[in-house]
Parts: structure tokens; sequence; C-alpha cells
């Protein structure tokens, strides 16, 4: 006789924010799909069956803002080494690759990981790119458009929308819509190194062209942006996503006072997704604590993934930045729904992705909570001590115990 399910996890506590379950539950999966969830699910039923007692079973966690493209984009994570390992079922590439190279980071990156890749291309043909020499050492003249030197640019770094003639906006569009549910949209990021302050405007503009063209989303990086962060709402529509949304550098939330800035309170409630990418340098630790006390809370949490590397030793994945935002004031039930239910609104992935409602994908992850006391910095070396800390013990993908290769 067939066993009706392929894997029974029993007695774990599930935390759904999707179906408002905080309970005991077993949950079975079958054919790669959430199968049941019940009080008392019969063992009898169940080709393989896990005792997960004293653990918490969310949904597969969503990490939607991490870095891949490995061996073409410096200091890029092994997704499978970084994702699964921390109950990370399913992550999103933050711009990585232009259209120039897609194909290759298709090819060799993404079908190749057992984690579910998906991307966002860069607006820029040439992808992530922010070379930087030493003080004093440059890349030679700068040009300018009228074909001078530039007075607007770093001769010392170098960005990939320092030059708009990369900004390739049907280009763009032809990436997305040549890879349809792996694509989802475009990124750019918008900096003084990166950007530059005159190629900002430009760069939205034709971002939201890409975006309009293709029924898809933005997701503009805003840590270090040269202009008020009111002037880059103008150009971002509902479902769009800012990242680095807490960063403390200049054109931050914050007015000189200290408060969320009016046009903050109305990005968000108009529906623009506030994301966290919590690279120690693009996030800050006081301004989190402060927003979280404004009850301006973060849509999304995500880690902004890489190797470490210089200036960056200490690097956070998911499960870590959801514990550092527990001990800034959320909940274990808020920091599980903005890596869960919102960050799967967020890539347009509703009732597929990050959620145990029978018949969706069949990923979970069972975290423990460990007491102790644990420290998180930002890169201005704030620092914060958590008394408690998300530890992943099994993830479950596609229906079956992730195992490594």
């Amino acid at each position: 006789m067939p066993f009706k399910y392929d894997l029974l996890l029993k007695n774990g506590i599930v935390l759904d924010p999707t179906q408002n379950i905080n309970a005991l539950n077993d949950v079975a999966f079958s054919k790669g799909k959430v199968a049941a969830i019940s009080k008392s699910i019969p063992e009898i039923d169940s080709k393989s069956i896990v005792d997960i007692t004293g653990n918490i079973v969310t949904p597969g966690l969503i990490d939607i803002h991490g870095h891949y493209f490995e061996h073409i984009v410096p200091f890029s994570a092994v997704a499978d080494s970084v994702c699964l390992p921390n109950g990370v079922t399913t992550t999103m590439d933050a711009g990585s690759s232009g259209w120039t190279h897609f194909d290759g980071f298709k090819e060799f990156i993404i079908e190749q990981q057992q984690t579910r890749i998906m991307a966002l291309v860069n607006l820029s043909a040439l992808g992530m790119m922010a070379s930087k020499r030493n003080i004093g050492e440059t890349f030679g003249p700068t040009i300018g458009i009228s074909g001078g030197p530039s007075t607007m640019l770093n001769p010392e770094r170098v960005g990939e929308l320092q030059d708009l003639r990369f900004a390739q906006v049907e280009e763009a569009i032809r990436c997305i819509k040549d890879n349809p549910n792996i694509v989802l949209g475009v990124k750019i990021r918008l900096d003084h190194d990166v950007s530059g302050e005159a190629n900002v405007i430009p760069a939205l503009e034709r971002a939201r062209t890409v975006a309009d063209a293709t029924d898809t989303f933005i997701m503009v990086h805003v840590a270090r942006v040269p202009i008020p962060l009111s002037k880059v709402f103008e150009y971002l529509k509902p479902g769009d996503i800012v990242t680095h949304i807490f960063h403390s550098a200049d054109n931050n939330i914050l007015d000189e006072k200290g408060y969320i800035r009016s046009e903050v309170k109305e990005a968000k409630d108009k529906g623009i997704i506030f994301d966290i990418g919590a690279d120690r340098k693009n996030f800050g630790i006081n301004l989190s604590k402060s927003a979280i006390e404004q009850n301006i809370l973060p849509s999304t949490l995500s880690s902004d993934i890489t190797k470490i590397r210089p200036g960056a030793e200490i690097i956070y994945t998911l499960p870590e930045v959801m514990s550092l935002y527990m001990a800034l004031g959320m909940s274990l039930e808020e920091v599980i729904e903005c890596s869960t239910k919102t960050s799967a609104k967020a890539i347009r992935q509703e009732g597929n992705l990050g959620t145990l409602k029978v018949g969706a994908i069949g990923d979970a992850s069972i975290i423990e909570i460990e007491s102790g006391e644990f420290n998180y910095s930002d890169g201005e070396k704030y620092e914060i001590t958590a008394t408690n800390r998300i530890a992943p013990r099994l993830t479950i993908k596609d229906g079956h115990v992730w195992n490594k290769k």
C-alpha cells in the first residue's frame, strides 16, 4: 500500500503568518507540496518521519537581497553555502548581473544551485561594479558628456551607473521578458560612488520605463543616495522596493530632530516596500531602533549577503538579521512574517512561497530559539546585545529534508 505522504514533521510548533497559526501541529508533504497540517497526523501514513519536538516550523525563509554571481562579481556568496543551511529556501539576487552576462549567470549559477534563486537584472549592462583604488591612486581622468574631464565623478571609484550609456532600457526589458519567473524586475544602485549625483534621476526614469514595460518592479539601493528620499519616492509605485531603507548616512528616513519624515510614512502607506538589506555599512542599529519605536517597521528583512571582504569582515545571514531585529524591538512573529509572508508578496510569489498552506510549494524552516548573549554591530560600530537568537535546525526544500551534496 503506497504512503499518503513523503515526509511528516511531528510535534513542532507551526508559526505561519499567512494562516495566523502559532500552535503545536504536524506538517506533511507530498510530491513537493504541503499536503496537510493537523494536530495529529498518523505516522503510518508517511514514508519518512522527523520528530521536531521543541522546535518551531515556519514556511521556508525568503531572502530577497543577496549577491551570488561568483567568479564575475567580486565577493559574491555561494547560495547553497549561505541559504539552505540557514533555512533560506528561496533568495533573490539583487542586480549582480546586467543583461550582457545574464545568460551565463543563469546557466552556471542559478541552474546549478539547489537554492531557489530568482534575480533582478541590473539596469546597467555591466551589472554591479564599484572598483575602488586607494586614496591618491586613480583610474585616470574621468570623462564628461562633452568629452572633457568630469568634475562630478570620483576618479578613485568606478560604478556601474556613472556612464548612462550602459543603462540600456530595451536590453533590460528583453532580459526580463526572456526569463519569466526568474528575472522579476530591475535593480538600480543610487549612491555617490556608483551613480554620482547627476545620474540619479535619469537612472530612476529609465528603471521606471523598464518596470512599466514588463509589469515588474524596481528595487532601488538608497544607502548614501545623493538626493532626498522624497525625490526618489516620486518615481516609485506600490510594490517597488527601497532597500537599505534604515541606512544612517545622509538623506535617511529621519529628520534633523530624529523623527520619521512625513514622506517616508506616506511612501510606506502607499505600498512601497521597505527592505533592510543588512550589509553592515548599509543599515544603522540606532536608526533602526528609532524607526521601530516610532512604529515604522521594515516590510521585509534581508541580508544583502556576500562573502567576507575588506571592510566587511562580519556578514550576517538572514536568521542573524532576524535575531538582530528582535533585539531592536520586533517580535518573533513579526520577524518571521518579514522573512516569509511579506517577502513572498514582495517578489510576487504570494500563495506559492512563504506559506504552509496546503498546496503551496513544500518549503519549511525548522528553527530553535536559543538563549544567551549574542552581539551584533553595524558599520558605524554601534552594537546591541541580544538575549535570544534564531538557530536553524533543519531545512525542508520541495517536500524533502535538504542535505548538502
